[in-house]
């Protein structure tokens, strides 16, 4: 969650007469891309749930030299608020040439690089993420590119109950992770459930938040992939307090569990699709000409026997 009016300042920019890009970037996940900035060499990750604004890890934006400027912003996760300052520089990646706005922070935020971005920070036309070779048996999934989030990060809308929930996709966790408030919406529409007691769980720059397990009675579609192995962060991004505990009773399977809400604005939910649910594509591009997210996927596997 962003917090500060001049974030969008400090987001993804648009393409000025001076910049200069080749149409395509091409990731292969768990690499990092060289690049230069300020003329300084660095190798950052691009990740599709990485936050637009690219972040550099402390000890590289000593080492670059970047300044703070007036704007600056605060990423709050859970209760835990990180404080970003700003410095407009220059990179050159491949045979792009390019100024970004880049924050920085007193943290390391990312490992095996010296810093991290997502899928549309950069002024490319098409981002594609490898995750293996193709295979014959792999076909399109077609999504429309959701904006609204726009520069804070890139991704898809699902719509649950009339209402919207913003994904993107996660590379670097097995479950599917959803905000409170989400969770609840979730588990109304598709009748959920919490399964197992909270536990601790990563969430981003190194911070953990307690998640629980939701299991549903219908599944959760995202065009033709179930999201599977679903879990609600409870305290976070609103309220989960309402969903039904452990499993589905034998009675009226129809049973509703009515909780009152607030009548205040409901922040943004959002929801990260994890690898139980995307490792078996071989690739996601996301073409911002088209407007696109594609995903190269063979049938999802069954699940397996409980």
């Amino acid at each position: 969650m962003l917090a500060a009016a001049a974030i969008a300042t400090a987001g993804t920019a648009a393409a000025k007469p001076d910049e200069t890009a080749q149409t395509n970037l091409e990731v292969r996940i768990g690499e990092a891309i060289p690049m230069t900035i300020n003329d300084q060499p660095v190798r950052l990750r691009l990740a599709p749930d990485a936050v637009s604004v690219p972040t550099l890890n402390a000890d590289a934006a000593q080492r670059i030299g970047l300044k703070p400027s007036m704007i600056g912003f605060i990423y709050v996760i859970g209760p835990e608020k990180i404080g970003f300052r700003t410095d407009n520089v220059r990179y050159r990646a491949g045979t792009a040439s390019f100024k970004r706005r880049t924050a920085f922070s007193d943290r390391q935020l990312t490992e095996g690089a010296d810093g991290i971005a997502g899928p549309e920070t950069f002024p490319f036309a098409r981002t594609t993420f490898v995750m293996r070779d193709p295979d014959p048996d792999d076909r399109a999934i077609t999504l429309p590119l959701d904006t609204e989030m726009g520069r804070s990060q890139t991704g898809v809308r699902i719509d649950v109950g009339g209402r919207p929930i913003y994904a993107a996709f996660s590379f670097n966790r097995a479950e599917s992770l959803v905000t409170a408030t989400g969770g609840k919406w979730i588990a109304d529409a598709n009748g959920g459930r919490f399964d197992g007691e909270a536990r601790e769980a990563p969430i981003l720059y190194g911070v953990a938040r307690p998640i629980r397990s939701l299991s549903l009675e219908s599944p959760l579609m995202l065009g033709e992939l179930e999201i599977r192995n679903l879990a609600v962060r409870v305290s976070d991004m609103g309220n989960s307090r309402g969903i039904a505990e452990g499993p589905a009773p034998e009675g009226d399977p129809s049973e509703i569990i009515v909780s009152g809400e607030s009548k205040g604005k409901v922040p943004s939910q959002r929801l990260y699709i994890g690898m139980d649910t995307i490792g078996h594509c071989a690739s996601i591009t996301y073409d911002f000409a088209a407007g696109t997210v594609t995903l190269m996927c063979p049938d999802q596997p069954p699940l397996p026997n409980p």
